[in-house]
């Protein structure tokens, strides 16, 4: 009688084990690509030229228009490589 007991006890401990790994266990998900620093697409010269506005000061908005249409004119190189250097996309990215 003693012996029943004790296999009972034991069936107990090994079947609660058991259903604690299968409640707990999950399974392990595929790891992302990582992200590489190649070119992905153009970089839109538009949103790179206005998003300068944020880091610079000018007297008024007439300047600010002039500088962004100078900007997509290709007259200040400088704006554009700052964004590649902040956005770490390196020199093949296209305009």
């Amino acid at each position: 009688m003693k012996t029943k007991t004790v296999v009972i006890a034991i069936a107990v401990i090994v079947l609660a084990g058991l259903g604690y790994f299968a409640y707990t266990y999950k399974a392990k998900a595929p790891e992302p690509e990582p992200v590489t620093n190649s070119a992905q697409g153009k970089i839109n010269i538009d949103e790179v030229c206005r998003g300068a506005l944020a880091y610079m000061t000018f007297s008024d908005g007439a300047s600010a228009d002039a500088f962004v249409a100078d900007c997509k004119e290709g007259k200040h190189p400088e704006v554009i490589e700052r964004y590649k250097a902040d956005m770490n996309l390196g020199a093949g990215a296209q305009i």
